[in-house]
């Protein structure tokens, strides 16, 4: 059975089963924002290429 979540903006993506990597290739990686359409919270990259400490949040909409 499919799982789904259910979006900010009333949409629903599916869940997939086991987690999977995005991964972005640039050369100004401080120009990138990501967004979490289910919670709403966003993350700007700060140039450090360590992993778990690559983004900065930078707004956590509840």
């Amino acid at each position: 059975m499919n799982k789904y979540r259910n979006l900010k903006n009333g949409e629903k993506a599916k869940e997939l089963n086991s987690p999977m990597n995005l991964i972005i290739k640039t050369k100004c990686p401080t120009k990138w924002i990501i967004e979490d359409l289910e919670t709403g919270q966003r993350y700007r990259a700060n140039g450090n290429t360590e992993v778990g400490k690559m983004f900065d949040i930078i707004y956590n909409k509840k």
